[in-house]
């Protein structure tokens, strides 16, 4: 339900957005594409884990008590995302010097409500394109945790500048890459990788993965045609660059793989 609902959504908005625009009763729509997107993503790992006895796991506690966890973590990544916004927003640390419009829905303390679902979103996309290289535990968690780092810059290489001219946010002063400060990219590095680290240290399956490369493919591949409508082609290099890089990961991931689903 929530896989059919997403690509739905996608598919309306990216027509809206590259083709013929956004009129302004719809304009609630951006920040419910957020919300859609964390959604997604978050179901693709609660679902996705490499389920260690899978003969007896529907009736094994256990799973359910894991299911959890990761809806545990997702909530500490919104709160998590939230604080981070919150003070980047008030202070100009660790993003630069910005502020949000209501675009993408109404503000909390400075912040749209659905900038903690885009978190979510992008951490458990992240993740799910992340390679455990057998690690377990401690190990995982950090291996991971630079891998997700690396991924969100990626993604942000594109999103930040085409949000920056779409009036979602505005940063003052100028510089950077398409207006957007190179401190707001090591923000992105530092935030991801530390908000990732709520998350569960437990593989994900192939299927999984393969969705996750997916989804994660269809917003670079989304905001890199929105980003040659406003002329920042850099972006819809960076976008096909990423794409690619995202499937070579994958197929990597896959000659890898022994015995997931």
């Amino acid at each position: 339900m929530v896989r059919t609902l997403f690509w739905i959504w996608y598919t309306i908005g990216a027509l809206l957005l590259i083709v013929f625009g956004i009129p302004d009763s719809l304009k609630f729509s951006n920040g419910l594409f957020l919300v859609f997107y964390g959604a997604y993503a978050m179901d693709l790992v609660s679902k996705g884990q490499v389920k260690p006895f899978m003969s007896d796991w529907s009736v094994n506690s256990s799973g359910g008590r894991m299911t959890k966890r990761f809806w545990y973590a997702a909530a500490l990544i919104w709160l998590g995302g939230m604080a981070v916004e919150w003070v980047g927003v008030h202070s100009g640390r660790l993003f630069g010097d910005y502020n949000y419009s209501t675009i993408l829905g109404p503000l909390l303390f400075g912040v749209p409500v659905t900038l903690g679902f885009a978190w979510i979103a992008v951490v458990c996309n992240a993740v799910l394109i992340s390679h455990d290289f057998g690690q377990r535990g401690l190990r995982l968690l950090l291996l991971r945790a630079v891998q997700v780092g690396f991924w969100t810059v990626l993604m942000d290489l594109v999103l930040d500048p085409v949000a920056h001219a779409r009036n979602f946010w505005h940063w003052e002063g100028g510089g950077g890459f398409y207006q957007v400060p190179w401190s707001n990219f090591g923000g992105w590095l530092i935030a991801g990788a530390a908000l990732s680290m709520l998350l569960p240290a437990v593989p994900f399956t192939r299927l999984a993965a393969r969705r996750g490369t997916r989804l994660y493919q269809a917003i670079l591949i989304l905001f890199g045609l929105i980003s040659l409508t406003e002329g920042l082609p850099a972006c819809a290099v960076i976008a096909g660059a990423g794409a690619a890089l995202a499937e070579g990961s994958l197929r990597y991931a896959g000659s890898r793989s022994i015995g997931k689903v």
